[in-house]
């Protein structure tokens, strides 16, 4: 009967079938992968850990309060979010200017705790050593806000816990006394200005004074109303009933006059500011724009700290150090475009105030013209009074923003506040050792499941009987278990017949189910001729083949074992038989006055086992065997035995399998676990498609117990007896 079951078509690709049995079945032989790397990466982490430095963490905590800055009348508010004022603040706590102060005060070069390369790297003058040193100091600084609050943690971390605990509290206390420097210095300069104004529009208010005192003495005008005093005792304002209509003009353009000339000092004050500044320093947060430049201030600052740091380790000609350089260029062009607009900004206003009061004058002056038709004592009394009683109130105003400034110059710039200072550690934060070792335990099985996916993927080789059967589609015949006789060389000339030497065993069974499975095969004539083959060497077709023909001969039929391959023979050695003159497969094939019988040599412990070995290994194998003397063999075989059994050599190495098949009735195509591939054994299945009218089976050898038939039954080898060793 044609094997039904070889189904092939010519150029198709099958996909691979996994299921999660053959998964687990590859974790657990590949398990050793896990075994080695989980406990071996977890204790290598924990010897790491073990002998690194301790480092310890000191931590002060400060609160940095969201109140408005100082801001004087008429000034335009920029509103910038918390977040980034925040993250200003972090960046200049995290400065190069604050490190080198403190590294100063502290002598922190000369404490080896602090630089562990001390009496070297002492000399501050040195710009590799304050590089240096800066660096050390910002590897240990860590300055973080916790989230959703006002708070912001200030550590340092050190191999020394008492100095890191003074390190991070002196990092707090120069912190806050810049930031009061600096809020209060830019009040002190706003201030400077408005005091030097006052100064002149005081002796004016004087002059002024006694100018009016004497008019009215002349004229005999006596002012009824209260007299108030200002906080100088140096002017007097009056109030009383206005006289003339040119009184009343004066007056409404007295207090146009008041509200421009305060915008415009102070306009003009922040400008001279502005112009007489440096171009490198930061922006008083009382202009528009502050924040932004101040944040781009700070940020290049932290590129030169950068810069240095890469040009001192690499070189100038470090890639990265460049790509730091054309964005400190780039920055620094931002830089001057918005100190820039800052300046034209405050001119602009100085210019909008100054055209004011020129058009507010211009009015006065009209207002003048019109009085000289008065008497000029009498004109002159009132545009004195009005002069007056304008310098008077902008004196006064002046006055009162003065003082207010300087209060909020004292008040507000004190915005952060310390909540807590650091405590010398106890405990050290670095290195912990529990977590690494955990860590580095979790890397190694994460790491071995990787590997071993990544088997599962790329492998080619067959792990299962199923994956065996579906590579091929054709039945299995029978599953051979590994068993301990079985050599691991392939060459070697041990016998390996568990059909013989372990009768009761799990391997001799199997190869008695084989032997049923071809006894209930339908063959028409007399004798059946099998030959036996697999994909490539050591998968124990040899080793097959001999215990498939003693299973024959103890049912006391009549076995032939040919010896197929020759080009590497087999059998004679396995079964160690005699030296002998008698000619071989390979004579008889080139040597036409030979005879069968000539050939044969019986097996004397076995009776009606007969052997036909190669002897002498031709030039030319197939050519040998595609002549047709085989044939006449096979035929003279079929009449005489009553099974016959061909070693055949692997199909996928040479052709001589495929030419001694012509003659078979039945093909044995062994594969063994975890050393065919699937590629091969589709290989193996397009060959053997060419003959559809062959009875074509799998044996698969040294199958895993866990997969075996017969591992399931616990019982198994009390049944058999202490005979089986497998």
């Amino acid at each position: 009967m044609p094997n039904q079951n070889l189904e092939f078509v010519p150029g198709t690709i099958e996909g691979r079938t996994l299921v999660i049995s053959d998964i687990v079945r590859v974790f657990k032989r590949y398990a050793w992968i896990a075994i080695i790397l989980g406990p071996g990466i977890g204790l290598a982490t924990y010897f790491w850990a073990k002998h690194q430095p301790k480092l310890y963490d000191a931590v002060a905590v400060i609160q940095l309060e969201q109140h408005e800055t100082l801001a004087l009348p008429g000034q335009i508010g920029m509103g910038e979010e918390y977040g980034l004022k925040t993250n200003t603040q972090i960046m200049i706590i995290q400065s190069r200017e604050v490190a080198l102060r403190i590294i100063k005060r502290m002598n922190l070069e000369r404490d080896p705790r602090f630089n562990p390369s001390y009496p070297d790297n002492t000399n501050l003058a040195d710009p590799i050593t304050r590089n240096y040193l800066v660096n050390l100091f910002h590897a240990g600084l860590n300055v973080q806000r916790i989230p959703t609050t006002e708070l912001i943690n200030v550590a340092f971390r050190g191999p020394s816990p008492t100095l890191d605990a003074m390190i991070a509290n002196e990092t707090v206390n120069t912190y806050r006394e810049m930031n009061f420097q600096n809020h209060y210095q830019d009040s002190k300069e706003i201030t400077g200005w408005l005091k030097t104004e006052l100064d002149d529009l005081k002796n004016t208010i004087q002059n002024e004074q006694s100018d009016l005192l004497a008019l009215e003495m002349k004229l005999g005008i006596y002012v009824t109303g209260p007299m108030t005093t200002t906080g100088t005792g140096a002017s007097t304002s009056t109030q009383g009933i206005p006289t003339s209509i040119f009184q009343d003009e004066m007056t409404n353009l007295e207090a146009q006059y008041l509200d421009a000339e305060k915008q415009h000092i102070l306009a003009e004050s922040t400008y001279s500011i502005l112009k007489a500044d440096r171009t490198d320093a930061l922006l008083p947060e009382s202009i528009p724009g502050t924040m932004l430049f101040n944040n781009l201030e700070l940020q290049l600052s932290t590129l030169n700290s950068q810069e240095a740091q890469m040009s001192s380790r690499y070189g100038q000609s470090y890639p990265p150090l460049l790509a730091l350089k054309k964005q400190e260029e780039e920055l620094r062009k931002q830089l001057a475009t918005e100190r820039i607009k800052a300046i034209d900004s405050t001119e602009q206003q100085v210019r909008i105030t100054e055209d004011t009061l020129q058009r507010i004058k211009a009015r006065i002056e009209a207002a003048k013209e019109v009085a000289k038709s008065m008497n000029d004592d009498t004109v002159r009394y009132e545009v004195l009074k009005a002069q007056y009683s304008t310098d008077q109130g902008l004196y006064n105003g002046l006055l009162q923003l003065l003082s207010a400034g300087g209060i909020d110059a004292g008040l507000k710039a004190q915005n952060v506040n310390r909540m807590s200072a650091a405590d010398i550690p106890t405990t050290p934060s670095w290195p912990r050792v529990f977590v690494y070792t955990f860590a580095g335990f979790s890397i190694g099985l994460t790491l071995a499941v990787v590997i071993i996916t990544i088997i599962i993927i790329v492998s080619d080789t067959v792990e299962t009987v199923e994956q065996i059967e579906e590579a091929l589609r054709l039945p299995v015949l029978t599953s051979v278990p590994l068993y301990k006789m079985e050599p691991a060389d392939p060459a070697s000339t041990q016998a390996v017949l568990a059909t013989l030497l372990m009768p009761r065993s799990a391997a001799a069974e199997s190869y008695r189910i084989l032997r049923t499975a071809i006894n209930l095969m339908p063959i028409r004539g007399r004798g059946r001729v099998i030959g036996v083959t697999s994909c490539g060497p050591g998968e124990g077709k040899s080793t097959t083949v001999m215990n498939l023909a003693v299973a024959a001969s103890q049912q006391n039929k009549r076995v032939l074992l040919i010896d197929g391959d020759l080009r590497k023979p087999a059998l004679a050695q396995r079964l160690k038989l005699p030296s002998a003159t008698s000619p071989g497969l390979s004579r008889y094939l080139s040597d036409p006055q030979i005879q069968p019988e000539d050939c044969i040599q019986p097996i004397q412990s076995l009776p009606g086992l007969s052997v036909l070995p190669v002897q002498d290994i031709p030039p030319f194998p197939s050519e040998l065997l595609a002549q047709g003397r085989l044939g006449d063999l096979l035929a003279w075989a079929r009449e005489n035995f009553d099974v016959v059994l061909i070693d055949t050599p692997p199909v996928l190495l040479v052709a001589d399998s495929l030419i001694i098949t012509e003659w078979l009735d039945i093909v044995l195509i062994v594969a063994r676990v975890r050393v065919a591939q699937r590629r091969a054994l589709r290989r193996v299945r397009e060959e053997f498609s060419r003959f559809p009218d062959k009875h074509i089976g799998i044996v698969v050898n040294a199958v895993p117990h866990s997969q075996s038939y017969y591992g399931g039954y616990s019982g198994y080898h009390g049944y058999y007896g202490s005979g089986s060793s497998y």
